[in-house]
């Protein structure tokens, strides 16, 4: 966008195309609306008006014989987060046919309602639309010319024979420019906006709240001393650009009369750098059709050229008629001067906005070019459809609307439609309103089948909406984590985890996109993806809490789901996949269920918590949930479209379910602003720095209406495909564009190829097989490429590339005891810091270099004196980052020297650090897995292309357990104490030991080893818990570690289980599964979090209340005990070791320590 050139009768110098008028009228009048829109009349006067609805440009209001009826209309729309408008579309009514452009409708127009490509001969002659340019050029026989550049550049021009005949916003055309601003009654108008509200085209359906005056300060704009200086230094350049480089045009366009609007536009918030080269780009455009030169003022000026699809190039000065499907001697018999514009490749013409082969060329329709696979209808009624086969033959086929439809004119298009909509909406913790508006709440945490077409239904599209939810909470809740949809043989999914991008048929795509020719349409719209096919079906996800499906009244009473039938009967939604009535929602969940992940409920684990009235008074107010009920609230005008009774109650359940934490509010009031503003009705902004702050990414802002599909780098879906409602959401500030999720100036744009949306910079894989790789950088340029040692060519995350095959696995645990790369296991127990693993010789190979260190130190758990270490925190260096997770600090990882919370992700998400179940893991985008258990247990999981690449502690990985210990210089010693000396991290200031060796080290006393020996004999039981272990990972030296591990600590029940639950998470590493082994009378782990406190007396009676649930899974399996007597019932540290009974056990344990209890 921006204010460009006062372009006066240049256009009347000059043809457009040779298919334009024979010869030039004496005189032309041309009035244009540029920029904000700043328009000039047919008289050359110039004023300003920023409306942004429908208004009347030019008609012909003394229609005879001679003069023909016309009339050009533009309707502006705002510019986000800006007061100033654009014109968003043009509309052209001549000789009863309807033409309208759209802005971003690149290379297409609509005619009588339906979308063709250029170029188009209507009435044999009687109107021709060309592309030319980056304008689309629409004349007639009687001298009408409009030119539009789908964007912001409208110019229309009328011969002389219509002076004093035309009206509108461009005046009268009669030579006086006094009484331009006239109205239809004939009086003057007294101002723009009286002139604007005038000529305002009634009954536009869309713009019911659409106004004549912009808000804040339109007209006058305060600027300080310096911003004015600078504004002026920025016009003033311009200026002097133009008389310079553009010293021939010069005469016949001032370019003093630019610094007025100049500093009008910069004033309201313009970007400079985006002002100053659109402004060029139209001089120079307007230049070159009135025959001067073209000059090379891109690189002088540092204005990027526009990019251009695939399979063509910039032209400075490239023909004004380019060859196309629809004609292709176009550029032989093309008169008219040269423009700037992007130019097929040789052997491709334009197809619409799209450069294609030849031979692949479609149809001819009356005049109109149609593109293979294309359709569209015979006449306004939907009976004759027309359909343009690879062979470029038309077929027709009689049709009619199917029940529940009618052919009309919907956002624009004629179609069948349907004759009404119904919608299911997912929200929350979550919530379910079902087509029919039946509501329940269900906390499932599984995949189930949400809206599909029932098997007996055969004439309708099939398709179906799937469901996976996650959990909220470990004990209750659950919120939308995925949404599958499959339709047209498409699977696409959309994941909570991969915020702005899909996966289509198993590969990552970015948005916007489209398959099956246009049938099936992926784009954003606010912070909603929105998947929308032909027949109707909508389907939003926000990547977050709230999901809708819509489907059209042609499908009533033919779905299936947890969305109900959609037979408009509320009281049968309930209906289980065996059609029979469900009593809870769990059992109906249950029913419904497609798939299970490890872990996931149909419902609440326990009771399901409600709220009390003191809790509902609490959070029904303003700072909570009020909001959405209050009168004079941001939600009011909504509040006679949607109920909001329905959304306060979830809102109050969900806020109650976390006690008023966690800004579940937040949800809900996202819900139902999304469903407020899909019915059309308006929210004022209720967002702010301490409620549900809005999080945009870099060059991007929040808007609380932002209407159509975003720009983006790809060929943009048009704004009017995304629906004429506006939706909450982040947008790319003015000059950046959607790059993926990402919001990138129009120079660091990725590369389209084959079909397909790349990144700047992304090198990518696209014959599936990895034997060609490519890179964009502006450009796609590609090579002949293998995948290195160890790799496969395979889809990961989305994604072809060459994948690790198989991994290497070096567990640390005890005193400690390591177990190799290559399977090798020793012990070392010195207290130095030490590198654990890290890459080797990596010349010549595309690995990212890492290293992980583990600093050990005494274990005063085994003795006052002990001979033996512990692992005291592992230090991971990879991709310029330090990341620590040092013992005992719960949630916490250190990065860079600096303690924060965890989850993190690092290096736009190479890097992750979460907590999975007991452990706290890092892992990178190349497979490196370092796991830590805060304890006791470090796991080193490296890919299989590192093979003969690591070094370290944790050995080679080259499949040879005979050479372990190698030294930094690449020798193999025998010496234990030596390889470990040899790998030592120097700590300024620490004093430390690198452990014992022979017979220094502590042995266990034979009389208590047989005791022990019983204890850990679980871990090779073959008929135990672990057996379906022990094929893929040798128990033995796990047995004879945790034998000597608890001898040390002479059998110590802490050790002794966090020694067993090493074996287990090194096997659930490997994939095996491993049964329930903690039992009520051996290691029982209760989650302390709200499940167990302890209370002490003065007469030190110790008081353990547990949770309802625990308490039930303890004492099912052991009976009741309510009290015990037993000063052995804890023991330093150690879990619970009895059955509980009731809500609470007294034991009278004696004299007793703090530190006696650690972990609680």
């Amino acid at each position: 966008m921006g204010i460009y050139v006062t372009i006066f009768a240049v256009l009347l110098l000059s043809g457009f195309c040779n298919a334009g008028p024979a010869t030039v009228a004496s005189k032309k009048g041309m009035c244009w609306a540029l920029g904000d829109p700043n328009y000039r009349t047919f008289d050359g006067h110039l004023y300003n008006f920023m409306g942004n609805c429908t208004y009347v440009m030019a008609k012909n209001c003394h229609v005879d014989g001679t003069h023909p009826a016309f009339e050009v209309d533009a309707k502006n729309v705002n510019i986000p987060n800006s007061n100033l408008t654009v014109v968003g579309m043009v509309t052209i009514s001549v000789y009863g046919t309807t033409i309208n452009i759209v802005h971003n409708e690149f290379g297409l127009v609509r005619v009588n309602y339906q979308l063709w490509n250029l170029p188009i001969n209507l009435d044999n002659g009687k109107v021709i639309l060309s592309q030319t340019g980056f304008s689309v050029v629409v004349e007639t026989d009687f001298g009408l010319t409009v030119q539009y550049n789908w964007q912001q550049y409208l110019t229309i021009t009328v011969p002389s024979e219509f002076a004093g005949k035309v009206c509108g916003m461009c005046g009268n055309f009669n030579s006086k420019q006094e009484d331009d601003l006239t109205i239809p009654s004939g009086a003057y108008a007294k101002d723009p906006q009286d002139m604007g509200e005038s000529w305002r085209v009634p009954g536009v359906v869309s713009e019911a709240n659409c106004q004549d005056t912009c808000t804040g300060q339109c007209q006058d704009c305060k600027l300080t001393v310096v911003k004015q200086l600078e504004y002026q230094i920025i016009c003033s350049a311009l200026s002097q650009v133009m008389n310079k480089d553009f010293k021939a045009c010069t005469p016949l366009v001032d370019p003093a009369e630019f610094l007025q609007n100049c500093m009008f536009e910069l004033c309201h918030g313009v970007p400079m750098k985006k002002y100053y080269c659109d402004t060029l780009q139209v001089y120079s455009d307007t230049c070159q059709r009135a025959g001067v030169p073209g000059q090379n003022w891109r690189d002088a000026n540092q204005c990027s050229p526009p990019k251009c699809q695939e399979h063509s190039y910039y032209e400075r000065c490239g023909s004004a008629c380019p060859a196309t499907c629809g004609d292709l001697t176009a550029p032989s018999t093309c008169k008219a001067n040269c423009v700037e514009t992007c130019t097929c490749d040789d052997g491709f013409v334009l197809s619409g906005s799209k450069c294609i082969p030849k031979a692949q060329c479609g149809c001819q329709y009356n005049g109109r070019y149609v593109a293979v696979g294309a359709s569209f209808w015979g006449g306004d009624t939907c009976t004759e459809r027309y359909t343009c086969s690879a062979e470029g033959k038309l077929t027709m086929e009689k049709t009619s609307c199917p029940t529940g439809q009618q052919c009309q004119v919907v956002e624009g298009i004629r179609g069948c439609n349907a004759v009404n909509y119904a919608t299911c909406m997912v929200s929350g913790d979550p919530h379910i309103v079902t087509f029919d508006g039946e509501l329940y709440d269900f906390q499932g945490t599984c995949t189930y089948e949400l809206a599909s077409v029932s098997s007996s239904q055969k004439t309708l599209e099939n398709f179906s909406v799937i469901l996976q939810n996650s959990g909220q909470d470990k004990r209750t809740g659950s919120v939308v984590n995925l949404v599958e949809v499959k339709v047209y043989g498409n699977t696409v999914n959309i994941s909570k985890e991969q915020s702005g991008f899909v996966t289509v048929n198993g590969e990552l795509s970015y948005l916007p996109m489209a398959l099956n020719g246009t049938k099936l349409q992926l784009y954003t719209i606010g912070w909603f993806v929105v998947l929308k096919t032909d027949f109707g079906l909508k389907v939003y996800y926000d990547w977050n809490s709230v999901a809708f499906v819509e489907v059209p009244s042609t499908y009533k009473g033919s779905m299936i789901g947890l969305c109900g039938n959609y037979n408009l009967n509320p009281k049968d939604d309930m209906q289980m996949k065996d059609g029979k009535e469900a009593a809870t929602a769990e059992e109906l969940g249950q029913s419904w269920q497609v798939a299970s992940t490890p872990g996931c409920v149909n419902g609440c684990t326990g009771p399901c918590p409600g709220c009390s009235a003191s809790q509902k008074a609490q959070y029904n107010t303003n700072t909570f949930c009020g909001l959405i009920s209050d009168p004079t609230g941001p939600f009011r005008d909504c509040h006679s479209v949607v109920d909001p009774a329905t959304f306060l109650k979830d809102c109050l359940y969900d806020v109650c379910l976390y006690q008023g934490r966690g800004s579940m509010q937040c949800k809900t009031m996202t819900a139902y602003t999304a469903a407020c503003q899909l019915k059309g009705a308006k929210v004022y902004p209720w967002r702010s720095d301490t409620l549900c702050d809005a999080q945009c990414p870099a060059n991007g802002h929040y808007e609380i209406c932002s209407a159509g599909c975003q720009k983006s780098c790809q060929n943009p879906v048009s704004s009017s495909d995304c629906g004429a409602q506006c939706m909450e959401g982040c947008i790319c500030n003015d000059g950046f564009v959607l790059s993926g999720n990402e919001c990138v100036p129009s120079a660091q744009c990725g590369c389209p190829f084959n079909g397909k949306y790349y990144k700047y910079g992304q090198v990518f894989y696209p014959d599936g097989l990895c034997q060609q790789e490519c890179v964009c950088n502006g450009t796609v340029q590609c090579q002949r490429f293998s995948c290195g040692p160890h790799e496969k060519c395979e889809v990961k995350n989305g994604v072809h590339s060459c994948q690790p095959v198989g991994t290497g696995v070096c567990s640390i645990s005890g005193d400690p005891h390591y177990n190799t790369f290559d399977n090798s296991t020793y012990d070392f127990q010195g207290t130095c810091t030490y590198t654990a693993a890290k890459s080797c010789n990596l010349n010549g190979r595309r690995l990212p270099a890492f290293s992980v260190a583990v600093e050990n130190e005494r274990w005063y758990a085994m003795s006052s004196n002990p001979h033996v270490s512990v692992a005291k925190l592992v230090a991971v260096e990879v991709y310029g980052s330090l990341i620590v997770l040092r013992r005992n600090q719960i949630g916490m990882v250190m990065v860079n020297g600096i303690l924060t919370h965890i989850p993190l992700n690092l290096n736009e998400g190479k890097v992750q650090v979460y907590q999975d179940g007991n452990n706290n893991v890092i892992l990178t985008d190349f497979g490196l897995r370092v796991t830590y258990d805060m304890i006791y247990h470090i796991t080193i999981t490296v890919p299989g292309n590192y093979r003969e690449h690591t070094c370290g502690l944790c050995g080679n990985f080259n499949d040879n357990n005979a050479d372990e210990f190698q030294l930094p210089d690449g020798k193999v010693t025998k010496d234990l104490l030596s390889f470990g000396a040899a790998w030592k991290v120097a700590v300024p200031g620490v004093v430390c030991e690198d452990g014992c060796s022979g017979d220094i080290c502590p042995k266990c006393d034979a009389s208590k080893k047989e005791v022990f020996e019983k204890d850990c004999q679980v871990l090779t039981d073959p008929q135990g818990p672990f057996a379906a272990c022990h094929n893929v990972i040798d128990p033995a030296s796990y047995y004879r570690d945790c034998v000597y591990d608890v001898c040390m600590v002479d059998g110590d029940k802490v050790v002794l289980c966090n020694s067993i639950g090493v074996y287990m998470l090194d096997c659930q590493d490997f994939g095996v599964k491993i049964p329930t082994w903690r039992i009520p009378t051996f290691c029982l782990a209760i989650d302390k979090d709200n499940s167990l406190q302890l209370t002490i007396n003065a007469s030190n009676d110790l008081t353990m209340s547990i949770s309802g649930d625990v308490a039930e899974q303890v004492c099912g399996a052991c009976g009741s005990l309510v009290t015990v007597q037993d000063t052995k019932f804890l023991t330093l540290g150690e879990k619970l070791g009895y059955a509980l009974g009731g809500s609470a056990i007294t034991v009278n344990i004696g004299k007793w320590r703090a530190p006696d209890f650690p972990q609680w």
